[in-house]
């Protein structure tokens, strides 16, 4: 699963001023399937979800779903979550057909749900000046960057690394996706006040759930009465998520390992802890003084901290 540079048609003038000369881009997906989404259609109604990987992604997309579709828990344990809310990358990623790539998504009834975890920069051109509603949700790399790990492990790829080798690795490279992940989640954040984005983190959802719930449904300008909010607590929490097989993702780990004529791998859940700095008990001292160094040099470039990321007070410790 090698990644590459991609050079995006063109960039988000209109939304933020920067140097965008000089925003490297690099991803698993090839340049053609860039170009499709580029010029692709975006609904008036359309709601994106955008984060990085293992951020809390499939937790805020059932969460969006169901405030979309009236709460509607039955529909929701009946079918893929994959189904109702197509990734858009992902049919190109198992299948390498461009004429199909974005048939999940094209056509899905509006209104439609639509996840992806490319940069602001690749996502379509029509998004930046229709600005549908949008959702990002970032989390503590230190934790989504150990999710990763798994991740990759349950789709039968880096089985020879240990946890810390992928960690030090990860944050070493300066030719990969990882390399830009901090201007996949600051551009977001500088764009959290406009009226049609929703910026939010894993660990805020953590925190207070309830208010999560609350404020997505302001955004998304829906009523939620307290019966419903109490089965949205209900069917969110972590031990609802982890056994709901609707959510797990078990069909695009089966996918992807049958492209890849994938024979071993761990068999995990996908949703396999969530916690907020499970971390620490998953790596050395030495690794996450590693880890913090690389952050902190990044995070002064942006002139940012990871709380303001986060959006957690400034007492609370990351």
């Amino acid at each position: 699963m090698g990644q590459v540079q991609l050079k995006p048609r063109s960039f988000p003038t209109n939304l933020l001023r920067k140097d965008w000369s000089k925003r490297k881009i690099f991803g698993l997906v090839d340049q053609r399937l860039v170009d499709k989404v580029h010029d692709m259609e975006v609904r008036d109604d359309d709601v994106w979800l955008v984060t990085l990987p293992k951020c809390g992604t499939t937790w805020m997309q059932e969460l969006l779903w169901l405030v979309l579709n009236n709460f509607d828990f039955e529909a929701a344990r009946n079918e893929r979550l994959e189904v109702r809310s197509p990734f858009l990358e992902m049919d190109y990623a198992i299948h390498g057909d461009l004429d199909r790539a974005l048939e999940s998504v094209e056509t899905l009834k509006s209104p439609r749900l639509i996840k992806s975890h490319m940069p602001l920069p690749l996502l379509p051109q029509q998004l930046w000046y229709k600005k549908p509603k949008t959702i990002y949700v970032y989390r503590n790399p230190k934790d989504h960057i150990v999710s990763r790990y798994c991740h990759r492990r349950n789709m039968g790829f880096g089985l020879e690394k240990t946890i810390e080798q992928y960690v030090l690795e990860y944050i070493g490279k300066e030719d990969t996706e990882s390399a830009t992940d901090f201007d996949h989640v600051t551009e977001f954040y500088a764009l959290r006040n406009e009226p049609w984005i929703f910026y939010t983190s894993f660990e805020c959802m953590k925190q207070n759930l309830r208010k999560v719930i609350e404020d997505v449904c302001q955004f998304l300008n829906k009523n939620i009465t307290e019966e419903q909010m109490e089965g949205m607590l209900h069917h969110l929490s972590f031990e609802e998520m982890k056994k709901n097989p609707k959510v797990n993702h078990h069909w695009e780990y089966e996918k992807i390992r049958a492209k890849h004529n994938v024979t071993t791998y761990e068999d995990n859940n996908f949703i396999r802890r969530g916690l907020a700095e499970g971390y620490k008990d998953e790596l050395s001292a030495d690794v996450i003084a590693k880890m913090d160094e690389c952050i902190k040099n990044k995070l002064e470039h942006y002139n940012l901290s990871m709380n303001e990321l986060l959006l957690l007070d400034a007492e609370t410790a990351v």
